[in-house]
């Protein structure tokens, strides 16, 4: 579970502000890798029986959410992601 918040956190502390038009770049790309990971963990966890599978699948659903947080390209829309990581985190280590 700690290594999808690694991937986000570093994305926020490593490549954003090492490449900042490269991120205004793939603004719309972000976007709608978030928003299909955010629909497609959410159906699929709909359907699943198995809590390990379940959890997993909305660990899907979330890092969409904290992806599109980082595509805002702003302060609020970068806290919001990071709080969101460490929620995902406590949570999904209480399941």
């Amino acid at each position: 579970a700690v290594l999808l918040k690694m991937g986000s956190y570093g994305l926020v502390r490593v490549a954003l502000p090492m490449l900042p038009q490269g991120a205004e770049r793939f603004v719309p790309v972000m976007l709608a890798i978030g928003i299909l990971s955010i629909l497609y963990g959410a159906f699929v966890c709909l359907a699943q029986r198995d809590l390990k599978r379940l959890v997993a699948y909305s660990s899907i659903s979330h890092m969409g959410v904290v992806l599109l947080g980082i595509a805002t390209l702003t302060q609020l829309g970068t806290v919001g992601a990071v709080y969101m990581m460490f929620a995902h985190g406590l949570i999904s280590a209480i399941l």
